[in-house]
């Protein structure tokens, strides 16, 4: 049966990738509109400390291709010039695959892995399914620019509008001109019914309000 919601895609990737997976949907203005990580905490903090995804082989295959690569092809055939991809052997990420999908304009990617084996064609293909699934669900779903996803999401997070300001580093004018853009692409008339609704459709989901952490971490804490 295929899934119904973002919620239980999640369920069946985690299900796939015992050392975790990173899913990024409908990548637009530089950054996916959605994205959730479940890769181990220690190899999260370390991936955003050091600002790895500029230079992050599975990422920029992704952004350029569309279809899926085994970790181990992607070595032979991409620079990593951070060592990304040792750095991540090194966290217990052994084994992966990327997989990409949609326009260059809007495109979704999985990156998955596991620490005993590669990932069989068969586990390929259902994470290949699972993808188009949810990009499907979330290009469905209301689309926000992401500075107005950041405005919903500080509010989400519980901030005031002097906190959010200062986050996100706007005037109040500023936030509150977001928000009653977010309201109207929404097509609902106060925060906190646009709150649900984004978060209905998949546009929030993280507690950060600001670059690579968005969504991150989720992960265990060991490593």
């Amino acid at each position: 049966m295929s899934p119904s919601s973002l919620e239980q895609i999640d369920e069946a990737l985690a299900a796939l990738a015992p050392r975790g997976f990173t899913i990024g949907l409908h990548i637009r203005y530089s950054r996916p509109v959605r994205r959730i990580s479940t890769y181990p905490s220690r190899w999260i903090q370390a991936y955003t400390r050091a600002n790895l995804g500029v230079g992050d082989p599975m990422v920029i295959w992704c952004v350029l291709h569309q279809g899926s690569i085994r970790w181990s092809d992607l070595a032979r055939i991409m620079p990593d010039p951070l060592n990304v991809m040792g750095q991540a052997r090194d966290h217990g990420l052994t084994h992966g695959v990327a997989l990409s999908w949609g326009p260059p304009e809007s495109r979704s990617y999985i990156g998955a892995a596991r620490d005993d084996r590669d990932f069989t064609d068969t586990e390929i293909t259902r994470m290949s399914q699972l993808l188009r699934r949810a990009h499907d669900i979330v290009e469905r779903g209301a689309s926000l620019r992401p500075i107005l996803v950041d405005a919903l999401e500080a509010i989400a997070c519980g901030m005031t509008y002097d906190q959010a300001c200062a986050a996100l580093g706007i005037s109040r004018t500023a936030l509150r001109y977001r928000l009653g853009q977010a309201r109207t692409a929404l097509g609902v008339e106060d925060n906190g019914h646009a709150i649900r609704k984004a978060i209905d459709a998949g546009l929030l989901n993280g507690v950060s309000v600001s670059g690579l952490s968005k969504g991150l971490p989720t992960g265990p804490d060991g490593d």
